[in-house]
């Protein structure tokens, strides 16, 4: 292994053995992180700035956590280029997406789609350990999002839908990708690390060059985009960290309640007016949660 400062002391993922309840409890807290930051997105005037600032955020935070880790080895790096050009896509595509199709459509088949993608390809592929009742938890979390999407009654839009089921694979392809990194690599701090540092720094570069990102100034709230960054570190750094200790399949069902806390936010702060017909769905998801929970114990 290298190490960029040989004889310092660095920080292990070994160090912090947690309980499934505790990895469960901060993946939900990963989910209204993310549900926070896709509503900040959504409502942005300029989401390719917001996203911007999102990057120079990782990058003010992490930067300086990666001298406290060994470096990767050069397949972690592999790993790492890969998921970070998903990453990329996975970002653009958000803002395209919400450009043509509203939150309450696109978020629930983009995320149930991943959700349901992860689950079979964990079982087929990944020698995953989820039995038939985790299986089904999942597949009812699934059902759920796309319930909440049926009920919105937001006519179906051919790019709106396309780019919902695109950013479906994205997601499921960045999952696998990190959740299979962070197990291989010998400190999964260093891993963790890493990726979000690393993360955002090709969207910075669009967002600088381009002339509808931060150039285009009194377009976006600075402010935003900082809560927005905090929002995005919080969120997918505590989903790789869990992914460590829980199947994959499971961390990114579980991850799917942020479709609930949504709607919750859409329902108090944005005063949706379709909030009441997700009450069924987002049963459903709960309820799917649950199973899935009652498994990892």
């Amino acid at each position: 292994m290298n190490d960029p400062c040989p004889g310092k002391t660095t920080l292990s993922a070994d160090l912090i053995l947690p309980t499934s309840e505790v990895t469960s409890i901060l993946i939900l807290f990963s989910a209204l992180c993310h549900a926070i930051w896709s509503g900040l997105i959504k409502n942005s005037n300029n989401p390719l700035s917001l996203m911007g600032i999102t990057s120079i955020m990782e990058l003010i935070i992490f930067i300086p956590l990666t001298f406290t880790v060994p470096l990767p080895t050069l397949e972690i790096w592999y790993l790492l280029i890969a998921t970070i050009i998903v990453h990329v896509l996975y970002r653009l595509n958000v803002i395209y997406s919400y450009k043509f199709g509203d939150l309450s459509y696109v978020y629930p088949i983009a995320r149930g789609g991943s959700s349901l993608l992860i689950a079979i390809i964990s079982l087929l592929f990944l020698s995953s350990s989820i039995n038939l009742i985790g299986f089904g938890g999942i597949l009812i979390v699934c059902l759920g999002l796309f319930l909440i999407s049926y009920s919105s009654k937001i006519k179906l839009n051919k790019p709106a839908f396309f780019l919902a089921i695109s950013t479906a694979l994205l997601i499921t392809a960045y999952t696998l990708i990190d959740g299979i990194g962070v197990r291989k690599s010998e400190n999964g701090f260093s891993y963790i690390f890493w990726l979000i540092a690393l993360n955002g720094v090709p969207i910075l570069i669009i967002s600088i060059f381009s002339k509808n990102g931060l150039r285009k100034k009194n377009s976006y709230s600075f402010k935003s985009g900082i809560a927005a960054g905090i929002f995005a570190t919080l969120s997918y750094s505590i989903v790789v960290w869990g992914m460590q200790y829980i199947e994959i399949a499971y961390v990114s069902s579980i991850r799917e309640v942020s479709i609930i806390f949504a709607a919750i936010i859409g329902m108090i702060f944005l005063k949706e007016i379709n909030a009441l017909k997700r009450i069924t769905p987002s049963i459903l998801i709960v309820a799917g949660i649950s199973i899935v929970y009652f498994q990892i114990l």
